[in-house]
């Protein structure tokens, strides 16, 4: 059965089991601020997305669109029903509204100096098996260094900083 899908807003019934789940999903320092993402949202090069399976909520992405390349920023799944495939269905899904284009995300490297190295390991492992490849692509933070994967092998980094630009930049809907 395919998921159903519905936009992140105020007015949907889920909505605080969202905000929540993003907020136990992802550190503090890889979180955009909660009302940035709405906003951003509310243009056609970002998605945020909730999935359902029937009527349960099993989890969301947020999704920016740059010239053919779709940017996974965040992807998470319910925590109370994890390991249940539901993963997998949402990337399947998201492969299914963007057929003819790359998608990427990036992922913490492994790093065996890292406390979580074994949890990295596993999603990059994940996103491997789900057909996500390892790129050259580096964004290097203060606490951690990710590494872009994308559904291609080659990939135009240009459209990931491009992606990057206007999520970032406040009129970034001005450029096209």
């Amino acid at each position: 059965m395919d998921l159903d899908i519905q936009p992140v807003r105020l007015s949907l019934k889920e909505y605080k089991q969202v905000k929540q789940l993003y907020m136990r999903a992802f550190p503090k320092y890889e979180r955009e601020p909660w009302t940035w993402l709405l906003i951003k949202s509310k243009y056609q090069r970002a998605d945020f997305m909730a999935f359902y399976d029937q009527e349960q909520f099993v989890g969301f992405a947020y999704v920016i669109h740059s010239h053919g390349m779709h940017y996974i920023l965040y992807l998470a799944v319910n925590d109370q029903i994890r390991s249940q495939g539901y993963g997998t269905r949402i990337i399947n899904k998201l492969r299914s509204l963007y057929p003819e284009d790359s998608l990427a995300l990036d992922v913490e490297q492994p790093n065996p100096q890292a406390a979580n190295n074994q949890q990295r390991l596993r999603r990059l492992k994940f996103y491997r098996r789900n057909g996500f490849f390892p790129t050259p692509k580096l964004f290097k933070e203060e606490k951690v260094t990710f590494q872009v994967l994308a559904t291609n092998k080659k990939i135009n980094q240009g459209k990931i900083d491009k992606a990057f630009e206007w999520f970032s930049w406040p009129l970034g809907w001005l450029i096209q």
